[in-house]
């Protein structure tokens, strides 16, 4: 599997602290393998997956050829509202 992210993530990443940078950096390379803690999202993001880091979460996709789309990172307590409004602006 390969890994893709999105700008949002990418800038999410390069701005945290170096310890949690490492311990993200570790779990993105057992997501390449399907390991970490891996949960598939209900309701209104249904087909979302998300990665946790300790409070970190990060929502993302397998797309088609193997690729794992890195679409949405943040702190668990505001995530999952912040990519719903992600997703309501794209819709529009």
């Amino acid at each position: 599997m390969k890994i893709s992210a999105s700008d949002q993530v990418k800038n999410w990443l390069a701005a945290l602290p170096p310890q949690s940078k490492t311990r993200v950096r570790q779990a993105l390379r057992g997501l390449e393998k399907g390991r970490g803690d891996i949960r598939a999202l209900q309701k209104e993001l249904s087909g979302w997956c998300r990665l946790r880091v300790d409070g970190l979460r990060i929502i993302y996709k397998t797309m088609p050829g193997q690729i794992i789309l890195l679409e949405y990172a943040d702190t668990r307590d505001v995530v999952y509202e912040n990519f719903l409004k992600v997703l309501s602006r794209r819709s529009k």
